[in-house]
Order: C-alpha cells, then structure tokens, then sequence
C-alpha cells in the first residue's frame, strides 16, 4: 500500500513538472514610451499599438489593458493589437496592458504617461555615430530601439537630418558609392524604408529629408535598422537627427502601406514586366492619399545593353486598372550634386537613374485622394521596349559571339519601394489594418562554399524560400562581374560554378531574392 501511495505521489509530481515545463510566459511590448508626454492639442483618439507571443504549442488567448482602474480589450490585427485611447483629461494616467496565454499564464506591462495639451517644436537624435564597417562590429547592417515623441495634431511636419562621416576605422570612408537605405519597423513587424540613399565617393556629406509621410511610424519606442552595400574598402559613420515641427496639421491621423518592396531585374528577356500587381484598398473615411515612390537603377558596363539600369534615362508607368495613369521619369541630374555634396572622387557627377552618389534619391510623389472609397489594381510597368540582350535568361546569347559572356556583367535591376500614404482627421492605425500582407525581406542566408579557396571551380550549399534568386560575384569594390539567376535553392545548390577566367584575388558571393541576402567571401588562387 506504501509503495503503491509512493508510486502515485511520484506520477503527480512528474505530471506537475511536465506541466510547468510546458508552461511559457507570453513576450509583451509596446510602443507606448515614459520617455516622452503624449502630446494632443484636443483629446483625441490615440493608438497605443502592442505586440505579444508566446512559444507553441501555447497560444495568446488576450491582450487587455487597463486604464486609470478601467479594463478593455485590445484589438487583435495581423501580427500585432491596438486600442483606440481618447483620453478623458490630462494630466497623469497609469496603463497596464496584459497578455495572457491559453494556459493562463501572463505577462504585464506600466506604463505611467503623462498627457500634455502643448507641443513645442524639437529635435530629436536617433542614429548617433553608428559605424558601418564590412566585417565589423555593424556588417553592413545596424538594428537598434530609439524613442521619438507621441501625439495627436501637435506637428505638422517632419525632417531627417543625416550626418555622413568617416569613421576612425582603416580605410576611413569608403572608396566607393553604395546603396544604403534606413528603415523603421512598424507595428506588424514590417520594416518600412524612410531613406533611400547612396553614399558618396570617399568624403563626408549632410542630408535633408522631408519625412512627414512617415509621422505615425516615429512614435514611441521604434526599432531602426541602416543597410550599407559596402565590402570592405573603408566604411561609413552616422548620425540621424529628426526634427519634429510643432504645428496643427491639416489631418491628425496617417497610415502607411507597403506596396512593394524588392529588387526587380530590367530587361530580363524571361520576364520583362516583373512587378507583381497590387490590389489597393483606400477605405472610405480618408480624406487624402498619395503614392510615395522610391526607384534606384543600378547596373551597367560594356556588356551590358544600353549601360542600364544606373546610366539609362527611363520613363516608367503606372496602370490603374489597366490604364495608364501616371508617368515616372526616373532620370536624376547629378552635376552640381543635389545635396551639395562636394568633392568626391569618381564619376559622381554622372547624371543616373533615379540617384545621385552623395546624396538621398528623392521620392516621386502621386495623388490616390480621387481613389479613395474604393479599390482599384495597380501596376508598374518599366520603360517598354527595353531589353537586355546580354542577360544570362536570353536565349539568343552567345558567349564570345553575341556579347563577350552571357554571364559577366552588371544586369540591370531596379530597387523599388513604394508606399501608399493615406491621412485623415479620422482616428486610423497603422496600414495593415487594411488587410495588406507585410513584406519580410530580412532573412540573412548562410552560405556555404567549396572548395574555398578555389581553382575557379566550386559549388554552393544555402538554404531559403523557394524564390527566383540573383547571384552576382562581386570585386571588394562591389561590381558585379558574374552574374547568375536560380528559381530554387536545389537549383543553386546542384549548379558547378566555372569562373576560371576571372583574375585570382578575393570575391564576394552575394544572394539576394525576395526574403533576404546572403554575402560570402571566395579566394580563386
């Protein structure tokens, strides 16, 4: 009876453990920050946005918050959950959001705010001497969290003052002019770019950027991240300065949609007209919207037709519905330099497609207000007619005939991020509210080569999403000068690479596709 009683006691024991070993404690954050007041001129609705999860097989049943002793529910959106707050006065206010998960378990956050009806204008530093150095402490990539003010009709316009400095690093400021761009991450997770830009040849420079499209996303504690192409011949310092204006604007709410963003080859005989449609949904309710259109070309060289996509002066097309709506002249005068970025070194003064090295690519800007109410498809198409005859997809190629190799060369692709801004004096949350699907374009591959060094003969071994993706063989400057496309990762992985006729020194292997990059070193002896 004893070892019966004992034998028991002990399974409890094991199922209880088994039990708390299950049990996971739900991750809560916000963007809700103490760091700042929460600013409203009039009391008006304000969106307190809150992300929780939970490790399977436990599921998130609820996120409540609970204000000044008043529960209420948060909404539960894609990827993440807001609530709607109108404050009822001024003054200090006590917020506790909760999570709880399916099993019961929960997580809780304080946040004490204080309400304030004045705004004063201000300056507000996010990036300060963040250095970007291949191989270095940021390769090529920064992540970090930084708070910006919160509010409701207390600004009504925004700018980015960015800093461009040599770092005290060897090499100091790179040689070459790179693609860099700086993003905020929204509410879903998505990360939405602010700053497209491209560093200038070898100096340091300033930059101005009207960025009050973005108002809603620089609120409260956001994560940012900074991409530079660099690869190795120095590296770039900066600083991010955002100046908040106070004001009352013309419409207290925006929200921002992601359209597209990704990197389309131009002239790819196998696909011409690469961008994929997009169904926008403008709701009734708002009051104006515009399309905020981001397009650098890059890509050019004796071998490649036309010096597309960086030297060719290309007129592209927007289709609503099918109908040609409106007209994009991506063609950028780079002589003198439109920030006033003075002396550089290299071909800066170059006019390209849609840049300028030193300086930030400016936006084409489109009104969508007539559109509102309604859904429409919207496509872009690039410059007709253009095709690039010495690309690996076409067929009539012929290495050593038609062009000097169907595989060397800086094939033209175009970088496109396009925003949907949508502004209202009605309260809105952020976009995807409005059913869009977020874009994640963050994965970082693992790569794998061998032999390494090499002869010139060799094999990869990566991973990803099943995607067409684009490897280039890269020089430490970062010209491209092999390239190849793959419609799968067993397709790359099963591929024997001869590039024995390239000179011996040291390569990069970049990958890039719709979900992320990857970037590996190579030796050819």
């Amino acid at each position: 009876m004893k070892k019966t009683y004992l034998l028991f006691a002990l399974a409890i024991l094991l199922q209880v453990s088994v039990f708390a070993e299950n049990l996971a404690t739900p991750e809560l954050t916000t963007r809700l920050t103490e760091d700042y007041p929460l600013e409203m001129p009039i009391l008006k609705a304000y969106p307190i946005y809150m992300n929780a999860s939970v490790e399977a097989p436990d599921s998130i049943s609820e996120v409540t918050i609970n204000i000044d002793g008043t529960d209420y529910p948060a909404v539960a959106d894609t990827g993440f959950y807001y609530y709607l707050w109108t404050p009822t006065n001024y003054g200090a206010h006590t917020i506790i959001m909760t999570a709880t998960t399916t099993d019961g378990d929960v997580t809780s956050l304080t946040r004490n705010i204080t309400v304030t009806e004045t705004a004063t204008t201000q300056v507000v530093r996010s990036l300060e001497d963040v250095v970007i150095e291949f191989t270095g402490q940021n390769d090529r990539w920064y992540y970090g969290t930084h708070t910006f003010p919160q509010f409701v009709g207390a600004y009504n316009d925004m700018n980015a003052f960015l800093e461009v400095e040599c770092p005290n690093i060897s090499g100091g400021c790179d040689d070459w002019d790179r693609w860099a761009f700086i993003d905020v991450k929204a509410p879903d997770g998505n990360w939405i770019q602010l700053i497209r830009y491209i560093t200038p040849y070898r100096v340091a420079c300033n930059h101005e950027l009207n960025v009050t499209d973005y108002m809603s996303l620089l609120q409260g504690e956001v994560e940012i991240r900074v991409f530079i192409d660099t690869w190795g011949t120095g590296g770039w310092q900066l600083t991010l300065d955002t100046e908040y204006t106070a004001g009352a604007p013309e419409y207290a709410y925006s929200n921002v949609v992601e359209v597209w963003d990704d990197g389309y080859a131009f002239g790819d005989p196998a696909n011409l007209q690469p961008v994929e449609t997009f169904s926008v949904v403008i709701p009734e309710g708002v009051q104006a919207s515009h399309l905020r259109v981001s397009n650098t070309g890059h890509g050019w060289g004796g071998n490649n037709t036309a010096n597309a996509a960086e030297f060719f002066n290309a007129t592209h097309y927007f289709d609503v519905n099918g109908t040609e709506t409106f007209t994009q002249h991506l063609w950028n005068q780079c002589n003198p330099n439109p920030d006033g970025c003075t002396g550089q070194q290299g071909t800066w003064q170059y006019n390209r497609a849609g840049w300028c090295p030193g300086a930030i690519s400016p936006p084409h800007i489109y009104d969508l207000t007539q559109y509102a109410g309604t859904t429409f498809n919207l496509d872009y198409r690039f410059h007709p007619g253009y095709q690039d005859n010495c690309h690996p997809n076409n067929p009539n190629c012929v290495s050593g005939q038609t062009c000097a190799d169907c595989n060397d060369g800086y094939n033209p692709v175009y970088y496109v991020d396009t925003h949907v801004i949508n502004q209202s004096n009605n309260p809105m949350v952020y976009g995807n509210t409005l059913g869009i699907t977020p874009i994640d374009n963050t994965a970082v591959y693992d790569i794998t080569i061998y032999p390494n060094p090499s002869k010139g003969v060799f094999q990869i071994k990566t991973q990803y999403p099943e995607s067409i993706t684009r490897m280039t063989i890269n020089t430490v400057e970062g010209k491209s000068v092999k390239a190849y496309y793959f419609n799968s990762s067993t397709e790359l992985n099963n591929y024997s690479f001869d590039v024995s006729s390239l000179s011996r020194g040291v390569y990069f292997i970049n990958l890039e596709n719709s979900y992320g990059t990857g970037v590996k070193r190579i030796i050819l002896e």
